[in-house]
């Protein structure tokens, strides 16, 4: 052999490891960023669940302080009612007082004095003592309503103070996860982005639907044997059987393998579609029985499982992306 042809050898040689490390490594990195949009997105979920709690608490916050305010209306009514029946009680003592003893005190005295008989004098000390006593219980009982009105309204200010400082509590707690979840979701947004653009960068060609299609070029599955290309036919298949799209099909196995059927991604996902042993063996995959790593099965079990409904909840954000049509 001349030296130019093993020159020439030695070039082929250097492409295709070059061509082969990057698509591996462009593959790692996507799953990657794919791993950290996951728990940014499990954070969101969890801050969502925290801002249902938190705005129950602070509805049951302004509810409380509304009853409260609510009962210190009618209590302020109602104190106004009893003082004015306090007010007439006196007046009334005041003016029966003037009636019967005309501005003097009428005394025991007075009423032996005035007494015509024995029996008279009984009468009248009976009706003064009885008087007398009548109007020192309405004075207690006036006295005693108002300084029950008056512990009441103190009460009732206190409740309404400590009603209000929970709304306020409540609503900063609300203020701040929101601020939280806000946070988290431009970081997802951000994420998503990353790998929008890192599957750009490993973008296939996309095959052209309908008739026969040639196997799309592009990267290399050196370990897999025959290159992403061989996977087109069974993709195609296996789309046409359950009503998915190829091209959809193809792209998301591109972007999460980059067509390495034996590549084994972090957190422990398989595959083409990387799949999570526990996923793949679920009762809704008819091919579980096969190896995880077998390229064909994991073709016809995705196309079944994007027919099932399950492809945002598996795969997004690299799903959206896939089936864009971009």
């Amino acid at each position: 052999m001349s030296v130019a042809l093993v020159g020439l050898a030695l070039l082929a040689v250097l492409a295709l490891a070059t061509a082969a490390v990057p698509a591996s490594a462009r593959t790692g990195e996507l799953q990657g960023v794919r791993a950290k949009a996951k728990a940014l997105a499990a954070d969101v979920d969890a801050l969502d669940a925290q801002i249902d709690g938190a705005v129950q608490r602070c509805t049951r916050a302004t509810d409380s302080l509304a009853a409260v305010s609510s009962q210190i209306s009618d209590k302020k009514r109602l104190q106004a009612l009893a003082l004015r029946e306090l007010y007439v009680a006196r007046a009334t003592l005041v003016a029966r007082a003037v009636a019967l003893y005309k501005h003097d005190d009428v005394t025991a005295l007075d009423a032996m004095l005035s007494a015509d008989d024995f029996g008279d004098l009984v009468s009248r000390l009976t009706m003064v003592q009885s008087i007398a006593r009548g109007d020192r219980d309405v004075l207690r009982t006036v006295e005693r309503t108002k300084r029950e009105l008056a512990d009441r309204a103190v009460s009732l200010a206190a409740d309404e103070r400590a009603a209000r400082k929970l709304v306020v509590q409540r609503d900063a707690e609300l203020k701040t996860v929101k601020a939280q979840l806000g946070e988290r979701q431009a970081m997802l947004a951000g994420v998503r982005q990353e790998i929008r653009d890192l599957a750009a960068k490993q973008k296939p060609a996309t095959p052209t639907p309908g008739g026969t299609v040639k196997p799309p070029s592009g990267g290399g599955g050196g370990g897999d044997g025959g290159g992403q290309g061989q996977w087109w036919p069974p993709i195609q298949q296996a789309a046409g059987a359950n009503g998915v799209s190829a091209r959809g099909m193809y792209r998301l196995m591109m972007i999460e393998s980059g067509g390495y059927a034996s590549i084994v991604g972090l957190g422990g996902y398989y595959g083409l579609f990387q799949y999570h042993p526990a996923t793949w063996k679920g009762s809704w995959n008819p091919y579980r029985s096969a190896g995880i790593t077998d390229g064909a099965a994991q073709i016809r079990a995705t196309a079944l499982a994007l027919k099932m409904g399950y492809g945002h909840a598996w795969w997004d954000p690299s799903y959206s992306w896939a089936f864009s049509g971009r």
